[in-house]
Formats: C-alpha cells, structure tokens, sequence
C-alpha cells in the first residue's frame, strides 16, 4: 500500500469547479464499487479518503466520530439521481447531447492523466463521468501535469503524498496558504487551490499537537467534515505497488503484512535506503 491514494481534483477557484454542488454531483456518478469489480477484480482498493489506510490512520478513520461522519455525509455514494438534482440546482440543464449545460457551458471533465499508470482507471472514470452528463475526455498529453500545475479546466487523476502516520498531512494540502491564484502553478499535490478560513483554522490549531492528542483527534475530525461536506477533491482509490522480492539472502522487505515504518518497495519514490537499512539477512 502506498501512500498516494488517488483522487479526481479540479482547481476550486474557477467555475464550475468553485461550486461545491457540481463537485458533489460529479463524485456521485462515480462507482467505487464497479471499478473495484472492472479494474481490480474484486480487490477493495476504491477509497473515501485523500489518505492511505496505514495502521494509524485506519485507527482514526475506524473511532466513531469519523464512523459517524461517512453515515451523516456518504462521501462513496453512487447516486445518478442525486446527482442530477445538485446539477439541476446550481443552474444546468441536460442539453441534446445528454451533457449538463449552462449559458451553452459543458462542464469541462477532460481527466487529465498519466497513460503509464492511469491507463486502468481513467477509461472507466472517463464513461461514469459522461454517462452521468459530463463532457468527459481523456488528457494522456506530455502538457496533462502541467495543466494540473496551471488550474487547467477539468479533472486531474492525481494522488496525494503526505499522511503515514496521521491525517495532518493530507489535510494540510487543502490550507489556504497553498491557494496560488489563477495564473500561477499549484505546487505538486496542492492542486484544489481551495481556501477557507474555518478550515485553516483547524489546521493551525492541529499543527503542534501530538497525534496522540485528544484535541488532535476531535480536529481531525472536523477537518474530515470539511473535506466531506464540501468535496474537495474525488477520491478514487488507495494506490498498490505490485512488486516482487527474493527472500533467499534478505528478509524483511515492506509488504502488505509487514508495513514497517509505512516505506514500500517504490524505491523511486526516495524511500529506497529506508527499505535497505530495514533488512535482514535471511537464515
């Protein structure tokens, strides 16, 4: 299990992208469970969270606050029908292509994406999206990162790297301070550009506590409600390394039953002497 679980982001400060119902509307024609059964073959990969379900932050996702936050906000609910009457009330219409419209606007939900990793997800994310009347495409372009970077209209199947132990890192993705204004590039993983001071207020209270801090908890937990309540991004599914390891000489690789200190086999992802300095010579 890595720690970029995937997303669907778009940049919140242009339209139709700003409109918290039209962000809703597109994750509910979204089914987790059809791309678990398409694209994993019944692997429970699809994920409700912008974080990675390591032990800690299964911990947290598992208290009943959060419990209580997935049954009041259903964050992985498919529901075309609901979908529609958001579209319908911030102003679209179905036009003769089947397409959501307003004042002769498509939605723009070009996917852009990287066709050497998202070749799997982003065919069957590209139907959902059009099936439930948006003007989906698919960017496989050497331009489809740096549209994500410049707030492009459209979607970006992107992950977010940052939580191992507790979700204070993902949120923070979302603070204010990374709302880089139009005409500017979004740093890597901070492409929502979202601001809202509520939430950053959270986040601020959040920064020196220890995660094993009651406190910690309860503005996890309200920070999760924002994430929720105002769909940040779309959260797809928790990203899997398929990698191979000879056990004859060394032992102790990273695995699924042996997270050690949340690195993985990726050695791209510049965690490849943490898994060295973690082995141990075989029997």
């Amino acid at each position: 299990l890595d720690w970029w679980p995937n997303a669907l982001w778009m940049n919140t400060l242009i339209e139709p992208y700003d409109d918290a119902r039209v962000r809703r509307a597109m994750s509910l024609v979204i089914n987790r469970d059809l791309i678990n059964e398409i694209v994993y073959e019944g692997a429970e990969v699809a994920t409700i969270y912008p974080f990675p379900l390591y032990p800690g932050l299964q911990s947290f996702v598992d208290s009943p606050e959060v419990q209580a936050l997935i049954e009041k906000y259903e964050p992985g609910k498919f529901d075309p029908e609901e979908s529609a009457a958001l579209m319908e009330e911030a102003g679209f219409a179905l036009n003769g292509d089947g397409l959501w419209e307003r004042d002769g606007e498509t939605v723009n939900a070009t996917i852009h994406a990287f066709e050497g990793i998202h070749s799997d997800t982003a065919p069957v994310l590209e139907e959902m999206l059009i099936q439930g009347g948006f003007d989906a495409s698919i960017n496989f372009g050497t331009d489809a990162y740096q549209q994500m970077a410049d707030g492009a209209p459209g979607l970006y199947h992107f992950g977010h790297g940052a939580s191992l132990v507790d979700p204070y890192a993902a949120l923070e993705l979302y603070h204010g301070r990374f709302s880089e204004s139009i005409g500017t590039s979004a740093g890597n993983n901070r492409f929502s550009r979202y601001s809202n001071p509520e939430f950053d207020a959270i986040l601020d209270e959040m920064a020196p506590l220890n995660s094993d801090d009651p406190r910690f908890h309860e503005l996890a937990a309200q920070a999760l409600e924002i994430y929720w309540a105002e769909q940040l991004d779309i959260p797809l599914i928790q990203w899997l390394h398929r990698i191979a390891y000879n056990q004859t000489y060394w032992t102790n690789w990273p695995t699924a039953d042996n997270l050690g200190s949340g690195t993985n086999g990726a050695f791209w992802a510049h965690t490849g002497m943490l898994v060295v300095t973690n082995l141990e010579k075989a029997e």
